[in-house]
């Protein structure tokens, strides 16, 4: 049976999760399981085999049309059993009747059994971000001041995705707005970097403009960071060798590429 989960199933959650990737690793559920299991911005769906949680996945909503997949786990013990399939299947039920009509979800490249997976499920592959990473021990020097620019700021392309955490979604120049009143917007000569607090890191979720523009943004981001009092800056981007080289410049070093995956939920 598949149903949603309750607090009565968080330890059975994290008991399996901290098995997912092997002995001493942490898994990120745990830390996340009591606003999942509380609904924030979704729902945390579970397998129940005889009054247990074996599997479980988390349906975020993302926007009025938009959901994501996140946190497909499977107890090892049963695995092979089809659950994952039959979990994704549920969760695109359970965003349609929500109203969602495209859910998304992101895999590490090099992930073969989720691939598989989610290939299984009738996703297609629309795309693919690189995680980069800069400590900010030594940040770099301080960019110089931005001058005022006539130049216009860049908006997004129709359908354009940018990362929201470890999730993505469309980006609208709501979005943007909503960046630039709450103070975690970053601009200069036509370009614009899209900053969103984390745990324990800063996110750069969006950059865009002229490569000159980019390279002072990567730096600009850092320092940002910096002055937040975070440990390190992270950025989930879109690749072009543009942004590849304003991060490399500005101290970033690249990680793991993650490939994007969508289906209508219909």
């Amino acid at each position: 049976m598949i149903r949603l989960a309750t607090a009565e199933d968080r330890a059975a959650i994290v008991e399996f999760c901290r098995a997912t990737w092997g002995p001493g690793t942490e898994d990120y559920i745990e830390r996340v399981i009591d606003r999942w299991i509380a609904g924030v911005d979704g729902a945390l769906a579970v397998v129940d085999l005889g009054g247990r949680a074996v599997a479980c996945c988390y349906v975020r909503f993302m926007s009025p049309r938009e959901a994501f997949l996140a946190g497909m786990r499977v107890d090892p013990a049963h695995r092979r059993a089809g659950f994952s399939l039959a979990l994704t299947e549920y969760c695109l039920r359970h965003a349609a009747s929500h109203r969602r009509s495209v859910a998304r979800t992101i895999i590490g490249w090099n992930n073969s059994p989720a691939l598989g997976a989610i290939a299984r499920a009738g996703f297609n592959r629309v795309g693919s971000m690189t995680l980069w990473e800069r400590s900010t021990e030594d940040p770099p020097a301080p960019p110089d001041v931005a001058a005022e620019s006539a130049q216009p700021s860049p908006h997004p392309s129709p359908g354009e995705l940018w990362a929201v955490g470890w999730a993505v979604r469309e980006l609208t120049d709501e979005d943007i707005r909503e960046r630039t009143e709450s103070g975690w917007a970053v601009r200069r000569d036509g370009g614009v970097a899209l900053l969103r607090p984390g745990e324990d890191h800063v996110w750069l979720g969006w950059l865009a403009g002229p490569a000159a523009a980019r390279a002072w943004l990567a730096r600009a981001a850092v320092r940002v960071a910096t002055n937040a009092g975070s440990p390190r800056c992270r950025a989930l981007l879109a690749g072009d060798a543009a942004t590849a080289q304003a991060l490399e410049a500005a101290g970033f070093t690249r990680g793991l590429e993650y490939l994007i995956y969508e289906r209508s939920t219909r």
